[in-house]
């Protein structure tokens, strides 16, 4: 039986239950193709005379292809199906549309593997000790509320824990790095924010923060004790991509 390790945290957002606690897994490692076919052949199964790497390699590109041919993909990891958001007009009826125009994606779900895979785990959970640095838990535009997405020079909120941006190191505050331009950042000051709370981060989206998908990350020399600076200042890097603007392939909540 496998096991997931995760880190419970506790949730300081909900106020009425004074005991609840979120998780987030603990990443055991990040496997790329060399390493799965590492796992292939730790199972003994015939690889010998078999570049596995480029099979893999080919199997998944040839996935590609015939998606873009409308086709499904069914494997015992993932499944894929195209979704199409958007609209057309009549006289488009019946003539090749580019892609471009609409909304067209390929959307990924677990196969009937990985579902049995993770129904027969197990999780064990434990607490941080000595937690100090921040943790966000969502990130939202507050006048829409849709998971991980923002709107050009509209709000944006930060919830999580520990949040408050306080320090004078040079690093203190939000960095959105772009996901198609590593070295493209821009910082949010703290002056900028308005609440700047430990569960709370509220401010208006930079210009510079353009239409596209960014990473972000909070620095903050604050910590438990509200009264007191940490000498180093601690960082949290969202797992999730935030999506800004209209970016193709984002799903609303519920939607494929």
């Amino acid at each position: 039986m496998s096991t997931i390790n995760a880190i419970a945290h506790l949730n300081e957002l909900t106020r009425e239950i004074e005991n609840d606690y979120y998780l987030t897994a603990q990443v055991t490692a990040t496997l790329g193709v060399d390493d799965i076919v590492a796992r292939i052949a730790a199972r003994e199964i015939a690889t010998k005379n078999v570049d596995g790497t480029a099979f893999i390699k080919t199997f998944l590109d040839e996935c590609s292809r015939a998606a873009a041919e409308g086709n499904n993909i069914v494997t015992p990891f993932f499944r894929s199906s195209i979704g199409i958001q958007g609209s057309v007009l009549a006289n488009d009826l019946g003539h090749n549309i580019p892609a471009d125009r609409l909304k067209v994606s390929v959307n990924l779900t677990q196969g009937d593997g990985a579902r049995r895979a993770i129904e027969s785990c197990v999780i064990h959970a434990f607490e941080q000790s000595g937690a100090t640095g921040p943790v966000i838990q969502s990130v939202t535009d507050p006048t829409e509320n849709k998971p991980n997405h923002l709107n050009p020079g509209g709000m944006a909120l930060i919830s999580g824990m520990r949040l408050a941006v306080k320090g004078d190191d040079a690093s203190v505050g939000i960095l959105f790095t772009s996901e198609k331009e590593p070295a493209t950042t821009v910082f949010v000051a703290p002056k900028s924010l308005s609440p700047n709370s430990p569960t709370k981060l509220q401010f208006v989206l930079p210009a510079a923060v353009t239409e596209g998908k960014w990473y972000v990350r909070v620095t903050t020399q604050g910590g438990s004790n509200p009264s007191r600076l940490l000498k180093d200042p601690r960082s949290y890097d969202y797992p999730e991509i935030i999506k800004v603007g209209d970016v193709p392939g984002y799903e609303r909540p519920g939607e494929l």
